[in-house]
């Protein structure tokens, strides 16, 4: 018979008087350790130096976000200085083309270039069809 196979069988037929004291000798054993001692690891050193890499790194995360945004909005302020002076240029330039285009002012100036008015009208289409 091996060991185990007495100590099981040995189990089986002791009386639960016998149970009973290999139980109470357990719990004297388990209540005898000093479990204190084993938890007296530097764990907690090492559990906080990466909570802290986290929250320096969360942190410098969270300034190059702010900086980001500062940069936004001075590139947003320099963009809209630029659209009103195009939007200034193109209503100067709306201007000029409608004064450009005033038929009063071309009379004026087509004067002043020496245009005047044919003072007769030569139809070359009706000389085509004659001949």
């Amino acid at each position: 018979m091996s060991l185990r196979w007495r100590d099981r069988r040995a189990e089986l037929f002791v009386g639960e008087s016998a149970r009973e004291e290999r139980a109470t000798a357990r719990e004297e054993r388990a209540t005898r350790r000093d479990f204190a001692a084993k938890r007296r690891t530097p764990r907690r050193r090492l559990a906080v130096a990466p909570l802290f890499a986290i929250a320096v790194l969360s942190l410098l995360a969270l300034a190059f976000l702010r900086v980001s945004i500062l940069r936004a909005r001075y590139a947003l302020g320099t963009t809209l200085q630029h659209e009103t002076q195009l939007r200034a240029r193109e209503r100067s330039a709306a201007v000029a083309a409608r004064v450009a285009r005033d038929p009063h002012k071309l009379r004026e100036r087509a004067a002043r270039q020496g245009f005047a008015r044919p003072g007769r009208v030569i139809d070359l289409s009706g000389e085509a069809r004659g001949r």
